[in-house]
């Protein structure tokens, strides 16, 4: 009974327990509700919660050995909140502040592809991404997409409603603010970055003028630190999304179709950062900001957290890549030559180790030299010709005549051609002819003195279909599917000329026998090979005929280097039969080239290195000859293989100082020493 008792009285207590807890929590609901609700209520209706975008940081980019190249770095922006911006006034407010963030030394986000300041210029080729931009742009708007710059200009301060009483000067600046604003999908959904990278002697000028500036707010981001001048070419840039983008356009998938991105991110525009966006972009995250009724922040609420990018090892050496640069800058005008490239690969791999074009740019200064870039369509600077140039390789090309030759038996290690200098066989008026009076030479002789009688023989022996059909075996005519934008070039013989007579049927048919097959056999005709190219075939004669397809990537690894995302295997495009015989007759021309008595033996002939080499020199019409050098190295163990051009530099020897600087920098590095140097990440390999 004891028992029972006591359970009676604790189930009582915890009756009168649960009736006083009710009895509060009615009081604290009447409180709430009754009481104090209408004050509640006010508060709630005075506070404003949006959502926002916290982007994440992009993955790094490093060379081979893990020296950075890109990393990222926090600065602070001036960013414009549409629900804030007095868009009935937005022109003289953005006038306003452009002159101030000028005066503080900074610049205002402005792509529109018209110079700043009179006389109005278009800004770069028709065919530029920014001019197809407006001229897209001005099409979607209604506006004459044929306009000159100045009529553009007009025509965009009318859309524009630009004050009549602004000078024309500062109309262009409103316009270019307007036009950005509108390509980056400026709305309630997504603010605009006027200005990336300011001071903090303007943040202070802007939150004294708030007033004046209502809506532009300064934030922190995290943008692009390029820590190399070196590699503009192979980097690229990141850029904004642009409506076209994010809708995607010419069969392409836009950014909103893609996870993990918003329409304010930043995205790759060139090189490697386009290349490899799917793996630099990382995953955003999410913030909710809650604002009272005059837009002071009450509470900030952290959502999903961002995911940074994973970072990209590339291939490329960056003291090779130094060293390939400083020489094409220091031998080119030398030689009388403003531009060319240079492309080192590796035998084995197909891995690029160094990609250099000349003249080069700086990335760390694109928005204040673009417009001069693009205007210089002398240099043309922003060209990378290593993938996208395309030259006649001379002599060079006489390698894949002598192997083809050989392969299909119309010529053999003991078939001597006699050079007094003409080639007679299809003109008597002596149209053809050679550089020297090499008298009677076999294949080894013809490669080492680069005889043209011999090689003009040989390519009228072959024929053009199968100087064609090798041509298509070492990879030109067709891209070599590198990462990079590039150009497919020419492979000269009958088919191409018949596909080049569909678009312009004023050529002349293909010649043969006579002019157009013998002129194929010396690397001229029709023959356009990118820099990237040439090393490629260099590359399969020296490792035995595998044409492997160049690539700039060694691995991806995850943000903090723990762990690998992807390891980049070698891919071989294909084994081109070469038989052993053929390739030791080759191998030793090649070598015999930069001998003492070879076309290059002034560059190579004390050098400590054993190399295999090939000159060319290949006439443009009108212009002064391109100057082409292929080589690998070492000549019994190849592990580099690489091809420079100048234009108009003259004779392939007058470059090869800018191979043996690459080889220099190449055996220099690749000593025993490499494994201990303290800038390498044992976390890369």
């Amino acid at each position: 009974m004891d028992n029972k008792a006591k359970l009676l009285r604790r189930l009582v207590a915890l009756f009168f327990v649960l009736v006083l807890l009710a009895g509060v929590s009615a009081a604290g609901l009447f409180s709430l509700q009754i009481i104090n609700g209408k004050e509640y209520r006010e508060q709630a209706a005075n506070r404003l919660t949006s959502s926002s975008t916290v982007a994440a940081s992009r993955g790094e980019i490093v060379d081979r050995y893990g020296r950075p190249l890109v990393t990222n770095e926090s600065v602070y922006s001036l960013r414009i909140d549409y629900s804030y911006w007095d868009k009935e006034n937005q022109n003289d407010t953005i006038l306003s502040l452009v002159r101030l963030i000028r005066d503080a030394g900074s610049e205002e986000v402005d792509s529109l592809p018209i110079t700043r300041a009179e006389p109005f210029e278009y800004i770069g080729e028709e065919k530029s991404q920014e001019r197809e931009a407006l001229a897209d742009f001005a099409e979607e708007k209604k506006l004459d997409k044929n306009l000159t710059a100045p009529e553009m200009l007009k025509a965009l301060r009318e859309y524009y409603k630009v004050d009549d009483s602004l000078s024309d000067g500062n109309a262009r600046i409103v316009v270019g603010v307007r036009y950005e604003m509108e390509r980056s999908g400026f709305s309630s959904y997504n603010s605009f970055i006027i200005a990336s990278d300011v001071s903090l002697d303007l943040i202070s000028q802007v939150k004294e003028r708030h007033g004046e500036f209502a809506g532009v707010n300064v934030e922190t981001e995290s943008v692009r630190k390029y820590e190399t001048t070196y590699a503009a070419h192979i980097l690229g840039r990141v850029g904004s999304i642009y409506k076209e983008d994010w809708e995607g356009e010419d069969g392409k998938v836009g950014y909103k179709e893609k996870e993990g991105y918003q329409m304010n991110d930043l995205v790759g525009k060139q090189g490697v950062e386009a290349a490899f966006e799917k793996y630099l972009h990382g995953v955003s995250g999410t913030r909710s900001i809650e604002t009272d009724i005059s837009g002071k922040v009450t509470d900030v609420i952290e959502g999903k957290k961002p995911q940074p990018g994973n970072n990209c090892i590339l291939t490329i050496d960056l003291d090779l890549q130094k060293a390939a640069e400083d020489s094409l800058a220091n031998t080119l005008p030398g030689v009388g030559s403003n531009a060319g490239a240079a492309v080192a690969l590796d035998v084995n791999s197909g891995q690029v180790l160094a990609m250099a074009s000349y003249p080069s740019i700086d990335l760390t200064r694109w928005n204040e030299l673009y417009s001069t870039w693009e205007k210089d369509e002398t240099n043309r600077p922003l060209i990378n010709r290593a993938t996208q140039g395309v030259y006649a390789p001379g002599s060079t090309y006489k390698i894949l005549t002598a192997i083809a030759g050989l392969e299909e038996g119309v010529i053999n290690a003991s078939t001597t051609i006699n050079c007094q200098h003409y080639y007679t066989r299809f003109s008597k008026s002596r149209t053809y002819k050679c550089m020297g009076w090499h008298g009677p030479s076999d294949v080894l002789r013809a490669i080492q003195k680069s005889c043209n009688v011999f090689f003009y023989e040989t390519g009228h022996l072959l024929g053009g279909e199968k100087l064609e059909e090798w041509e298509h075996l070492f990879g030109f005519g067709e891209k070599t599917g590198i990462e990079l934008g590039e150009s497919a070039g020419s492979a000269s013989g009958p088919k191409n000329r018949a596909n080049m007579l569909e678009n312009n049927p004023l050529l002349n048919p293909w010649q043969e026998p006579g002019g157009d097959v013998i002129t194929t056999a010396i690397g001229q005709c029709d023959n356009a090979f990118t820099p990237l190219q040439l090393a490629n075939y260099t590359a399969a004669i020296a490792n035995g005929g595998t044409l492997y397809r160049p690539t700039l990537l060694r691995s991806v690894k995850t943000y903090d280097y723990t762990g690998t995302v992807k390891a980049e295997e070698p891919e071989v495009i294909r084994e081109i039969a070469i038989s052993q015989k053929t390739l030791d007759i080759v191998h030793k021309g090649m070598a015999e080239v930069t001998d003492d008595q070879g076309t290059a033996a002034r560059t190579f002939a004390n050098y400590p290195i054993k190399v295999a080499g090939k000159s060319g020199t290949a006439q443009v019409a009108g212009q002064g000859d391109n100057a082409v050098f292929i080589a690998y190295a070492p000549y019994d163990d190849p592990q580099i293989a690489v091809a420079v051009v100048g234009e108009q530099a003259g004779h392939g020897s007058d470059i090869a100082p800018i191979v043996r600087d690459i080889l220099d920098a190449y055996f220099a590095g690749n000593s025993e020493n490499m494994d201990t140097v303290d800038y390498e990440n044992t976390l890369l390999k």
